[in-house]
């Protein structure tokens, strides 16, 4: 995983509290926040991927994410 997750990052969100499957959506915005599971927080345009839990996401697919709903597509580079 990537040391940072930032505005514009593909990401898997699983919908209805981590139960729904996972679908691709893109990162539209970040709020870092005090705590888990709060919804607002200071607006960040990267974070450490080790706050990811602390932060909300707002997301291209019109829903919003606490961070424990979202995992980061890494990207691969084959030389």
């Amino acid at each position: 995983m990537s040391d940072k997750i930032k505005v514009g990052d593909t990401v898997m969100h699983r919908g209805c509290w981590g139960a729904d499957a996972p679908k691709k959506a893109v990162i539209t915005s970040i709020e870092l926040c005090k705590n888990e599971r709060e919804k607002y927080g200071i607006d960040m345009q990267e974070v450490y991927a080790k706050d990811k839990d602390r932060c909300c996401f707002t997301l291209d697919n019109g829903h919003w994410a606490y961070g424990e709903q979202i995992d980061l597509i890494t990207k691969t580079i084959i030389a």
